[in-house]
């Protein structure tokens, strides 16, 4: 009998599937984007802008899956390149909302066609049935592996209750 430790096929590896289509778009998507300026997680965060309109930083960093360390110096480069705009938000006058500035969005709206069009390449041979079936699974996906992030935290909290207390060292006088 063989083990299940021995029978893994990496070929047919979801994770590693959704991987490797995702780079191999990412890397020729951003080769075809960079003569304009823009990076991959520029266009996410400039696309995201272009569809919603002001966002707050935090909301942008939950919509762009981009942790808010990352966001914020992706905001200064964009900024610094007059594609967005940064304020302080009518609502909370200590956040910060960001929005699109007129040549961030001409260049966005320059790019979408270029978005479309790997879209299609990748899609090619499926219906549109199965495209909607196949965004609604990658949504699913998504939402199921957050839970990588409880987990992650539940180890956490558990190796730091088993580590134990450092004692301090009596002083003398």
């Amino acid at each position: 009998m063989v083990a299940m430790t021995d029978i893994f096929d990496l070929a047919n590896f979801l994770p590693y599937l959704l991987n490797r289509a995702g780079v191999k778009i990412g890397l020729s998507f951003a080769r075809d984007i960079e003569p304009l300026g823009v990076t991959l997680p520029m266009w996410r965060v400039m696309v995201a802008l272009w569809e919603s309109g002001d966002q707050r930083l935090g909301d942008l960093a939950e919509r762009t899956s981009i942790d808010f360390s990352t966001l914020s110096r992706l905001l200064l480069n964009l900024q610094r390149r007059q594609f967005v705009a940064r304020r302080r938000s009518g609502v909370d006058g200590r956040a910060l909302s960001v929005s699109l500035t007129e040549k961030g969005r001409a260049i966005t709206e320059r790019i979408i066609p270029i978005a479309r069009h790997y879209e299609d390449v990748a899609t090619q041979g499926l219906g549109e049935a199965d495209q909607k079936r196949l965004r609604k699974m990658l949504v699913r996906l998504f939402t199921n592996i957050q839970t990588f992030d409880a987990e992650y935290t539940a180890r956490q909290q558990t190796e730091v209750k088993k580590k134990p207390a450092r004692r301090k060292a009596k002083t003398r006088a």
